[in-house]
């Protein structure tokens, strides 16, 4: 058995490294590449990955999209398993990848999917939703019929069969969200996908107020574009309220921010469901990925 870990990177400098050595302390008996699909990196991204041991591969930035450049990637990969890691998450242990791929041995398994865990420095908010979405126990069993717009199956650490890949390949004109899309039709030609506590990976965001907006904005475009209607009323106030009492508990002065926050993450996403009605002038302003609106005819 062969697994192919495959990382996009752009302007990675601070972690990537970080990332690499830690893939590369993992105790497991198969064996195992790295690509490294890069989209144009200006700082010392490419430094730090040259001195290990990987395939590396540029584009140039333009070039650059979530299912667009994941496709490119997995045509590189000459492993049974396809495992794609995000270039800012560190795999927290040296049986990550074992426990990754682990659930893939079972022919009915099309993928499975890690645990994320914040950093220290993670903001409050951010850290609520890693936490509630990606816990310490498994979920059983993970079904996209019961989605719930907060959690869903993420590229930042999993694992699917190749085979499955060159059947069903990541949809290349969403903006963002080509996992789920991906998890979903799997689901619906009846394979399973697997959540595996175990195999964890630090990663977390910093996002400020403008970032999440955007950030979010994505999001809502992204569920436009797969036709999914998340009921963000409600499913969001369950989890506004549930945020509010963490947020309170850990920090009560932070109240008052948690609620802008929130404000501006779930407006993000009420627009971007919306988005066929704003002007591409304006899209490209609330978006965290102008790029795709400027080639957009």
């Amino acid at each position: 058995m062969k697994i192919s870990v495959v990382i996009l990177t752009k302007n990675n400098a601070t972690t990537i490294g970080k990332v690499l050595q830690q893939i590369k302390s993992q105790k497991i008996d198969d064996d195992f590449e790295i690509i490294v699909v890069d989209s144009g990196s200006s700082d010392d991204t490419i430094k730090k990955i040259s001195q290990f041991d990987v395939r590396l591969y540029n584009i140039p930035p333009g070039e650059f999209g979530h299912g667009r450049t994941r496709n490119l990637a997995s045509g590189y990969a000459a492993g049974d398993y396809i495992v794609y890691l995000s270039a800012d998450a560190v795999p927290a242990n040296d049986r990550w990848l074992e426990n990754l791929v682990e659930r893939l041995s079972d022919e009915n398994v099309a993928a499975a999917f890690g645990r994320q865990i914040p950093y220290e420095s993670t903001p409050l908010m951010e850290r609520f939703f890693i936490l509630r979405n990606y816990p310490p126990a498994s979920i059983e069993p993970y079904s996209i019929n019961n989605f719930n717009m907060n959690a869903f199956f993420s590229n930042v650490n999993s694992a699917i069969k190749h085979s499955l890949w060159k059947k069903i390949k990541f949809n290349e004109e969403l903006i963002i969200s080509e996992d789920h899309d991906w998890a979903k039709r799997a689901g619906e030609i009846g394979y399973k996908i697997e959540y595996v506590p175990d195999a964890a990976v630090f990663h977390s965001h910093n996002y400020g107020l403008k970032q999440v907006f955007k950030r979010y904005f994505d999001s809502g475009v992204s569920f436009s574009q797969m036709g999914l209607k998340p009921g963000v009323l409600r499913n969001g106030i369950g989890y506004f309220v549930c945020e509010l009492m963490y947020v309170g508990r850990q920090n009560f002065t932070k109240i008052p921010y948690a609620i802008l926050y929130d404000f501006l993450k779930f407006a993000g996403f009420f627009f971007g469901l919306h988005h066929k009605w704003i002007p591409k002038s304006i899209k490209v302003h609330f978006s965290m990925h102008a790029y795709f609106w400027k080639c957009k005819i």
